[in-house]
């Protein structure tokens, strides 16, 4: 983060993962482990040290509210031609070199208190499907999506995160009881890619990954082909099978990079994006083109007969083939979550 001026927050929210390492404490939400001295603030941009506290200055700061169809996100298996309020922090506890929305994740923005019960009135207000959790990271806000996700939960909304799923394993595990859907956004299956160009670790995001398929909650993922980073079919390849080993069933989002932050190499060739396509459908059920043009990658076909599921121009979605979660032709089940598939634990 750069140039974080912060002053004494109107809502005083004590972080709950912590620990003291002397005169410093620690900040246990995410594998950064910030250790921070009185008045510094961690990475993330959304914690800081305060009278001796550990507190979240971020508890109900947003910089980004939309109404967004849920392909945007994306998410083509959720609810597919639904609206979902969409709402995002300013920060991220990664430093991505070429992060495609580095106005607020490495810089902030001017923001609004929008408390959760005003959040929920919103999605009401609005007739959406619940909350999407997006844009920056969302979860470095940790204490604001819990209290926020129960409340919806009770108003029997739905809660989705669009995340870089670097966190640590215990605030995941409450996150997992609020949450109904993710897109994890896999940068690489190479370690030293996260090291060198994000400032994490793979491990941490292949946990996360593990334990939302473990918690059998619906899951989407993204993979961002970057020039000169991971433009490479081989690490693709990687990637792919790791993904197929979990479950073959989970969607994968192939997007398009363009220069931006600190990362000015040439848009991702389009003709390695459909190498790339070609070779992801392969290993995978499900596979989708982003940030291009043309039809290619947008339409969801049946694994076992092939008839067309759903359609899609744009963010324009009709759905065709289907039958509850089922194809209507050859009636397989299918990986789709609709609104009879859908059970809300109220906490």
């Amino acid at each position: 983060m750069s140039e974080i001026l912060q002053v004494e927050p109107q809502i005083k929210v004590e972080v709950p993962y912590q620990h003291r390492v002397g005169k410093r404490i620690q900040c246990d939400v995410c594998p950064v482990g910030c250790r921070l001295d009185e008045g510094g603030i961690g990475v993330c941009g959304g914690r800081q040290v305060i009278s001796d506290e550990l507190i979240a200055i971020n508890y109900a700061q947003v910089c980004s509210l939309h109404l967004d169809p849920i392909e945007k996100k994306p998410l083509y298996h959720f609810f597919p031609g639904s609206e979902i309020l969409s709402v995002g922090p300013n920060g991220c506890n990664l430093n991505c070199s070429w992060c495609q929305n580095w106005q607020i994740s490495q810089n902030t923005s001017p923001t609004r208190t929008v408390m959760p019960n005003e959040l929920a009135d919103m999605v009401d207000a609005l007739d959406g499907i619940g909350v999407a959790y997006t844009y920056a990271e969302p979860l470095i806000w940790y204490e604001y999506v819990m209290d926020a996700g129960r409340l919806l939960h009770e108003r029997g909304l739905f809660n989705v995160f669009i995340s870089n799923g670097y966190i640590n394993a215990e605030p995941l595990r409450d996150i997992l009881s609020v949450a109904d859907a993710f897109n994890i956004d896999l940068k690489s299956d190479d370690d030293s890619c996260y090291q060198h160009h994000c400032g994490g670790k793979l491990d941490d995001v292949h946990r996360t990954i593990r334990m939302i398929c473990e918690a059998g909650k619906h899951l989407e993922i993204a993979h961002l082909i970057v020039t000169g980073v991971n433009d490479d079919l081989k690490k693709l390849e990687r990637l792919v099978n790791w993904i197929a080993a979990l479950d073959k069933t989970i969607p994968l989002h192939l997007s398009r990079y363009f220069p931006a932050n600190r990362h000015d190499a040439p848009p991702t060739d389009l003709t390695l994006m459909t190498d790339a396509f070609e070779l992801a459908k392969t290993k995978l059920d499900y596979v989708y083109l982003g940030n291009v043009w043309g039809e290619m990658g947008q339409d969801t076909f049946c694994p076992n007969c092939h008839a067309l599921l759903v359609k899609r121009r744009g963010y324009g979605t009709e759905i065709i083939g289907l039958e509850e979660n089922c194809c209507s032709k050859c009636k397989k089940s299918l990986p789709f979550t609709l609104a009879e598939d859908m059970n809300l634990e109220v906490l």
